[in-house]
């Protein structure tokens, strides 16, 4: 039996950034994940390997204290516990970016560094799951 490609898990409702995630996932090569519910964060742990994770803090239904839910569900789930974190939010929220360090994101970062960021980040969640499959 051959292990399942990973994924990225994606929590993000602007469309904005939506595509452009969508547009560098698909340029690498690697499966996303776009999750907007509880439920379908839940049927995505089941199924899915996930190599990266990545949440818009502000997210309607899933950001704030929720993200940190999510995250410490993924980090306690045998076949996810490896997936690389990462959480974005409004430089002029501190507390919530520092709320999101505290509930066990590997990284944190304002919305403008996320922006030009997330290339790379993608580009090394792509080669994990090529080395890994």
């Amino acid at each position: 039996m051959t292990e399942e490609a990973k994924r990225i898990f994606v929590v993000c409702s602007d469309l904005i950034f939506s595509g452009g995630i969508r547009a560098e996932g698909s340029s690498q090569g690697i499966a996303l994940e776009f999750i907007d519910s509880e439920e379908k964060f839940d049927e995505a742990l089941e199924k899915f390997h996930a190599a990266l994770f990545m949440t818009d803090l502000h997210h309607h239904k899933l950001g704030g204290e929720k993200a940190g839910e999510l995250v410490k569900k993924l980090k306690t789930s045998e076949k996810n516990k490896d997936a690389y974190t990462i959480a974005w939010g409004k430089h002029t929220e501190p507390e919530l970016l520092k709320s999101a360090t505290r509930a066990g994101f590997d990284k944190v970062v304002p919305r403008s560094l996320f922006v030009k960021e997330m290339p790379e980040y993608i580009r090394q969640a792509a080669s994990r799951t090529q080395m890994s499959t």
